[in-house]
C-alpha cells in the first residue's frame, strides 16, 4: 500500500511540473524574453562597404536563435539616433527579434523620404553585419534570418518604411509603424507625400498601426495656431490605415504622446521644450514602451507563425494591455474571405490596388 501511495505521489508531482512548466513557458509579449540585448552602432568612415550610420540591436545568446529583421527607420525621416529607443530595442531583442537602424545624417532630407537607401543597407547587412558583430563580442547563437524583414517606421520615419515598400516589396513579412506622419513636414508645405487619400498602396502585406492617443495634440499652444501637432490627424495614422490593403490592425494608446516611446531622458527633453504633446505624470512612459514592444513582439510572432493564431488577441483585446487602448482591425481587401491565421506574401504591383 505504501508503495502504491509513493508511486501515485510521484506521478502526482511529475504532472504537476508539467503543468508549472507549460504555464512558465507561455507566451508574454508584455514581459521580457530569455535573450540579453547588445547594442553596436556601426559608423562608415570606420566600417567596410557602409555608407551610413547604423544602429544594431540583437540578442545576445549563445543558444542557436533564428531571427526575423526589423529594419527601423527612426523619427524625422530616419534622423533621430538609436541611442533614443534603446529600451524598447531591448525589449524586442529579449524575445530574439533583431532590429537593424540606419541614419541619414548629412545626407539630403528630401531625398531620405524616398526609402530606396535602405536596400543598400539590407544588402551591406547581409554580407557583413554577421561577421562585424562577432568581431565587436557577440556570441555565437544568433543567425540572422535576411529572408524575413519588417520594415518599421516612428513618426516621419514611417514615411520612409512606406516609400521602401513602394518600391519594391524583398524579403518584407510585414510593416510596422509607430504614430506615422506622412509628408515632409506636419505644415504639409513641401508635397512629399507617401500616401493619397482615397487609394490603396501598390503593395498589400500585414500591417500594425500603433498610435498614441495625444499625436494629433499640440505641444506648443501659447501661439495660437503658428505650430502645428507632431502628427496633425490629416497626415498621421488614420491616413495610412485607410491606405493599406492587406491585412491591418490599429492601436491607439489612448494616454501617450508622439515622443513617449523613448527613452526617458529624450522623451522627458519632449515634454521640456514643449515640442510634441506627453503624457502626463499619472501614466508611465515605462509602461508605454513595455505595451509598444509587446505589441510588435507579437505582431512579428504572429506573421513568422512561431506562436498560434491566438497570440492576436494581445493586439485584438484591450484588456491584456499594459495601458488603455483602443483597437481595430480590417481583412485584406485582395481576399476578404481569407483566414486571418493564414500567412500571406508581401503582393506588389506598379499600380495602386483598386478599391473594390
Amino acid at each position: 500500500l505504501l508503495d502504491s501511495l509513493l508511486q501515485e505521489m510521484r506521478l502526482l508531482l511529475i504532472a504537476l511540473s508539467l503543468f508549472l512548466g507549460c504555464v512558465s513557458s507561455e507566451f508574454d509579449p508584455f514581459q521580457n524574453g530569455p535573450y540579453k540585448s547588445m547594442h553596436k552602432t556601426f559608423f562608415p568612415i570606420l566600417t567596410s562597404e557602409l555608407n551610413h550610420m547604423v544602429d544594431v540591436f540583437v540578442p545576445d545568446t549563445d543558444q542557436v536563435v533564428e531571427s526575423p529583421i526589423i529594419y527601423f527607420a527612426a523619427g524625422l525621416g530616419a534622423l533621430i539616433p538609436g541611442e533614443c529607443y534603446k529600451d524598447l530595442m531591448a525589449r524586442i531583442n529579449s524575445h530574439g527579434i533583431s532590429v537593424i537602424q540606419p541614419s541619414m545624417l548629412g545626407n539630403n532630407p528630401v531625398d531620405n523620404y524616398e526609402g530606396i537607401w535602405m536596400k543598400e543597407i539590407m544588402d551591406w547587412a547581409e554580407l557583413h553585419l554577421r561577421e562585424e558583430l562577432a568581431n565587436a563580442g557577440l556570441q555565437d547563437g544568433l543567425i540572422l534570418d535576411h529572408n524575413s524583414i519588417f520594415p518599421m517606421g516612428h513618426s516621419s520615419g514611417g514615411h520612409v518604411a512606406v516609400e521602401y515598400l513602394k518600391h519594391q516589396c524583398g524579403n518584407a513579412r510585414g510593416t510596422i509603424l509607430i504614430s506615422p506622419v506622412d509628408g515632409f513636414d506636419p505644415f504639409g508645405l513641401i508635397p512629399i507625400d507617401a500616401v493619397t487619400p482615397g487609394e490603396y498602396l501598390n503593395y498589400a502585406l500585414p500591417s500594425l498601426i500603433l498610435m498614441a492617443g495625444l499625436d494629433n495634440v499640440k505641444g506648443i499652444n501659447i501661439i495660437g495656431d503658428l505650430v502645428p501637432a507632431c502628427a496633425p490627424t490629416e497626415l498621421s495614422n488614420k491616413r495610412f490605415y485607410d491606405a493599406f490593403p492587406g491585412n491591418t490592425w490599429f492601436v491607439n494608446s489612448t494616454y501617450y504622446g508622439h515622443g513617449d516611446v523613448l527613452d526617458d531622458f529624450y522623451a522627458d527633453a519632449v515634454h521640456w521644450t514643449h515640442f510634441c504633446a506627453v503624457a502626463d505624470e499619472n501614466h508611465s512612459k515605462d509602461e508605454y514602451r513595455r505595451h509598444i514592444a509587446g505589441e510588435i513582439v507579437t505582431f512579428v510572432k504572429y506573421v513568422m507563425g512561431h506562436e498560434d493564431c491566438e497570440v492576436l488577441k494581445f493586439i485584438e483585446d484591450p484588456s491584456l494591455m499594459p495601458v488603455e487602448a483602443t483597437v481595430f482591425s480590417k481583412q485584406t481587401v485582395l481576399d476578404p474571405s481569407a483566414d486571418i491565421c493564414d500567412q500571406t506574401e508581401c503582393k506588389w504591383q506598379e499600380e495602386p490596388f483598386p478599391h473594390q
